[in-house]
């Protein structure tokens, strides 16, 4: 199956490179016309005032507040459990002592897009793990709607997170401002989040100057399942994939025609439009061998494992998130994991959005007894290099230690 991605391609390369080139240039101006252009917005100012957001969370209904709350804090939870500790010490050898050491970014900015579906969900998957990394300063990035003011929803999130620094603005505009800082937004270290096809191309370009979490496309999802799991279940699974993209990749998985064809009836009851979608389907396979190459292969976002099929979950190498018994939203809004994951197939190589995309490493040694071996190694290495200047470094240090 051809999944080359399609949106990092020739026909937004060059008007990409234009948007961001004319903010790196002109900063705010160019900010405020190109967010004229594409959203429809005049702004005069595109930072969003604290009391705007904390305005937004007030305004919540108690239902949905508990809601993010509890979000929040399970993905919280998850994420402190994965933050690798500050510092790690190797054994002393030789006289020497070496340690690697995690240090959080000092600025990093979250894009939240606002397309066909605001997404509140991804103010918590972009801020927390940060927070947790203790990335001491954190921006977010949203287009406005036709009012000039992002989607409150959006508002609300980040004002329950304590994020105070959010700006209206959204597109490659953004992640031009981002990158290169303007009158208005200093730049970042970083740029996480999703967006469309122009601000996944935009991140691409600026990723030699800030780091990107990934070029992550249109949605997947496997779902692998046999009798006596839910053929309902897993039509709805499906159908709830194809709803974010209609480039989405939404397939159920089996080696029994007769589950397969109890999927499809229905949700031909179920959807609206949604399975005449290119990237939705059914894969039959002959045996749970080849439903394993076949997963490995094709590397998907998300993986559903149902009924015989979760026997098979240690057997998965390639996937950006697996959920055995249960349904990928759970996943997308409170499970704890991230739902910023690696698609394309590049769950191969790639990881999910986590702690340690904020942080860097740095590593520290120090003499603490008589190196003279490693010393003398390191004089002969010099030596075939033809560095001298090395060499002396070496052996003054050596002499100096005797």
């Amino acid at each position: 199956m051809d999944r080359r991605r399609d949106n990092i391609s020739d026909r937004c390369d060059a008007s990409v490179r234009r948007i961001l080139d004319d903010v790196r240039v002109r900063g705010d101006a160019a900010v405020r016309e190109w967010t004229e252009r594409y959203d429809g917005v005049v702004l005069a100012d595109y930072r969003v005032a604290g009391s705007t957001c904390r305005q937004a969370a007030d305004g919540l209904g108690q239902t949905l507040r508990e809601a993010l709350d509890l979000a929040a804090d399970r993905i919280r939870g998850f994420l402190e459990t994965t933050r690798p500790p500050r510092a790690k010490s190797g054994p002393v050898q030789d006289g020497l002592m070496a340690r690697v050491i995690w240090e959080p970014l000092r600025r990093v900015a979250v894009y939240v897009p606002a397309g066909q579906f605001p997404l509140c969900s991804s103010v918590l998957m972009g801020v927390l793990p940060a927070q947790v990394a203790g990335v001491p300063e954190i921006v977010l990035l949203t287009p406005p709607r036709k009012d000039g003011r992002p989607d409150p929803t959006t508002l609300a999130a980040a004002a329950l997170l304590g994020i105070d620094e959010v700006y209206a603005v959204g597109g490659v505009q953004a992640i031009a401002a981002a990158a290169y800082g303007t009158e208005t937004l200093k730049p970042v270290d970083a740029i996480v989040g999703p967006g469309s096809y122009y601000v996944t191309e935009a991140k691409r370009q600026v990723s030699g100057v800030v780091r990107i979490d990934g070029l992550n496309g249109p949605s997947e999802v496997i779902v692998w399942g046999a009798p006596p799991a839910s053929a309902h279940q897993a039509a709805l699974d499906v159908l709830a994939q194809a709803e974010h993209d209609p480039r989405s990749w939404a397939l159920v998985l089996s080696d029994r025609p007769e589950w397969l064809d109890a999927v499809g009836r229905r949700a031909m009851k179920l959807h609206d439009g949604l399975l005449d979608r290119p990237g939705v389907g059914a894969v039959e396979v002959s045996t749970s061998e080849e439903a394993v190459r076949f997963i490995n292969d094709f590397a998907p976002e998300h993986l559903e494992l149902w009924g015989p099929a979760v026997q098979y979950a240690d057997r998965i190498t390639s996937a950006g998130a697996t959920f055995l018994d249960c349904p990928t939203p759970l996943g997308d809004y409170v499970a704890g994991p991230n739902h910023v994951l690696p698609t394309g197939g590049q769950a191969r190589r790639a990881s999910v959005l986590g702690v340690e995309d904020f942080l860097h490493r740095r590593t520290e040694t120090r003499v603490v007894g008589d190196a003279g071996r490693l010393i003398a190694a390191g004089m002969q290495l010099a030596r075939a290099e033809g560095l001298e200047r090395h060499l002396a470094a070496l052996k003054g240090f050596q002499e100096g230690a005797s």
